[in-house]
């Protein structure tokens, strides 16, 4: 095993004389015989942030003969400067000028990679597309090219609740919280106050911008995909909220390109859930052994995609473990995907089109409710969609017959609805769901569509009353085998909270069924993968579970006022880290209210509170958010607080009006 040193802070200096912090892992030769360099660029602080991560990835994969360097992004931890927005064209060059000055470093070839989870992920796709002649190939997982598309903003052109939530969480987690003054020194308060008072309310411009503009379309690599020239390695999770970049990218590269789906959550490999996990870093040191040290070992020669074929299960809103199999694909998209199209009929999916009625639908406000949570993985648990007859009450159900065989399915599923809406302003959501004989309803994918962007997310047009329109809704990747003799339920509805925002009209749909079908892709022969992973590490946490996390999830309806209310509590316990000596305590209180028969009534509010520190050095910061609207307008309020030694250090109130532009 190669010995390593650890370098625990430092700074590099951005050639506007800005310092940026950074921790590192490397042999400890490695002045002398330099490396390949590993970069992650993050806001998440290195220093408490995403500590436990970058502790057991980072100083294993170093053992490899790789420098790993975490860097915080300008305006985050005990980075200088100030934090503008996410994926600015000051953190690209920023980052493209990080890689130029690690490829200098004595410790260092010369060849760097980049590597990222979420935000990381998404960084290392815009970076590459920049062409930094140092970088020389990236892993990117849990991201997206399409940032309007599949980031937590928007989806099918819904402003999705996630939005402000991230904005929120985003500010607590990272944005927020104090310097630690053993790093910055005894002007920590000053660097603190500077970075409070000029930090952005995000969840303004984020929804502002509704349709697909120019803002979004900055960062979006799917805008000239051939502007990445270097390999690219992609991975995600069937529970994760962006599993569709993995094939897009596939698709669309023209690079060396390999691609990796798991059962996973949002996060990395070797500590997502659910089960199996995989040696994350023994994968990823075969990608950079091949394009930073020019190692022949075939992982170019090998099937371009591995994704886990997860069996059918019963619902649940955590799952310790999928059962399935690991299944290889040559290239993607593959010629072995055969097709099934069910039509629509009266409350049934036929092999062939039949004369029937049209259908309306007008859903109670609060279907979604057991839909899960957009994201799997951000909070603590209970966030998979839990048994889906609830929300099929309010929504046009189909069903096949029982299946006389098994369906893999494998790919995007797509549906084709002929309908009309009564009102010039609709959403449609269709869910594809397993129905079990003994009547449990397994959500499998969906996909949602905002009606008025039926023909381009960057120019809506409103719906005329009566007239039928043709729809295409794309919903998410999925890999699942229906088992025999279960059923295939296609839903539909009109709303879905508390995922996307309501549409502003309370509409109700006619769906044409003679004209509307929904098409599958399957796998009827799947290939088993050599891909068979088996790691079962604990995670190994340096430092002291301080208190324990708890978590609480409740729906409730007040009969009286007709408000149905979700409401969660995710208590991440209070952690003492060991290699920064501090400790955090965080806590996060949601409230989604909305009434059955009134958009209008919409409301999502989240209180959040961090106490962080140690002994001589104790700050808190603590936020309230609200979010309404009325048909017209979206109304955002908050306030921010921080405190240090109990004392108020500063306070910000936001009252934000913003124009509803077809959403």
């Amino acid at each position: 095993m190669v010995e390593i040193k650890e370098i625990r802070h430092d700074w590099l200096e951005l050639p506007d004389g800005t310092r940026l912090a950074f921790r590192a892992w490397m042999p400890a030769d490695a002045l002398t015989n330099p490396v390949p360099a590993i970069l992650e660029y993050l806001p998440y602080r290195k220093s408490d942030g995403t500590i436990v991560r970058d502790e057991i990835t980072m100083a294993e994969t170093a053992t490899h003969g790789y420098a790993c360097i975490r860097v915080d992004i300008r305006g985050c931890g005990e980075s200088e400067g100030l934090f503008d927005d996410e994926y600015s064209k000051q953190e690209h060059q920023d980052g493209v000028d990080v890689i130029e000055w690690i490829s200098n470093q004595a410790w260092c070839d010369g060849n760097v990679g980049m590597v990222g989870i979420s935000w990381g992920g998404f960084n290392s796709l815009q970076i590459a597309a920049l062409n930094p002649p140092a970088l020389k190939a990236i892993i990117t997982q849990c991201s997206t090219d399409d940032r309007y598309r599949d980031d937590i903003h928007y989806s099918g052109g819904c402003l999705l609740n996630d939005n402000m939530d991230w904005a929120a969480f985003f500010w607590a987690y990272a944005l927020g919280r104090a310097p630690d003054p053993s790093l910055v020194g005894s002007n920590w308060k000053s660097i603190w106050k500077d970075r409070l008072t000029n930090m952005p309310f995000l969840a303004t411009p984020w929804i502002q911008n509704q349709t697909r503009n120019d803002y979004w379309k900055h960062g979006s690599v799917c805008e000239n995909y051939s502007d990445i020239k270097i390999p690219v390695y992609a991975i995600g999770g069937w529970a994760d909220a962006y599993k569709n970049t993995v094939f897009t990218l596939l698709q669309n590269l023209s690079v060396p390109k390999k691609g990796l789906v798991g059962p996973w959550a949002h996060k990395y490999p070797n500590i997502a859930y659910p089960n199996p996990k995989m040696d994350y870093v023994a994968e990823s040191v075969r990608w950079w052994d091949k394009w930073l040290k020019n190692i022949d070992n075939g992982i170019d020669e090998e099937p371009e995609l591995n994704y886990f074929l997860q069996n059918g299960a019963k619902p649940k809103t955590d799952y310790d473990a999928r059962e399935g199999c690991w299944v290889a694909e040559s290239s993607w998209p593959t010629l072995k995907t055969d097709t099934k199209t069910w039509y629509l009929a009266s409350q049934r999916l036929t092999e062939k089109t039949e004369d029937s009625y049209p259908v309306d639908i007008c859903s109670p406000q609060q279907v979604g409710l057991d839909g899960g949570r957009y994201c799997v993985g951000i909070r603590l648990d209970m966030e998979h969609p839990d048994d889906q007859r609830i929300d099929d009450s309010g929504s046009l159900i189909f069903d096949t017959a029982p299946l006389l065989d098994a369906m893999p399915i494998a790919g995007q599923i797509e549906a084709k609805l002929a309908l009309s809406s009564s009102t010039p302003h609709a959403n449609v959501i269709v869910r594809v769901s397993d129905v079990h004989p003994t009547g449990e309803v397994t959500k499998i994918t969906h996909g949602i569509l905002n009606l008025t962007h039926r023909d381009s997310h960057e120019f809506p047009e409103l719906l005329e009353p009566g007239k039928i329109y043709n729809v295409n809704i794309a919903l998410n990747h999925i890999a699942y085998v229906v088992p025999k003799g279960h059923k295939v339920r296609v839903s539909v509805s009109t709303a879905y909270w508390p995922l996307i925002w309501p549409c502003k009209d309370n509409t109700t749909l006619t769906v044409v069924c003679a004209k509307s079908s929904v098409t599958v892709p399957f796998n009827s022969a799947p290939s088993l993968s050599d891909f068979v992973p088996s790691y079962d590490k604990a995670t190994r946490f340096d430092g002291e579970v301080v208190r324990a996390p708890n978590s609480q999830r409740t729906v409730y309806k007040d009969y009286k006022s007709g408000i149905w209310t979700l409401e969660t509590v995710d208590d991440f316990g209070c952690n003492y880290y060991s290699s920064s000596n501090s400790e955090i305590d965080f806590n996060i209180k949601q409230v989604f209210s909305i009434h059955s028969n009134d958009p209008l009534s919409a409301k999502n509010e989240i209180k959040l509170h961090v106490d962080m520190g140690r002994d001589n050095w104790r700050t808190s910061i603590s936020a309230v958010y609200t979010m309404t609207c009325d048909a017209d307008q979206f109304y955002i309020r908050a306030k921010w607080e921080a405190r240090t030694e109990g004392e108020i250090f500063f306070e910000k109130v936001f009252d934000e009006t913003i124009l509803r532009n077809f959403v």
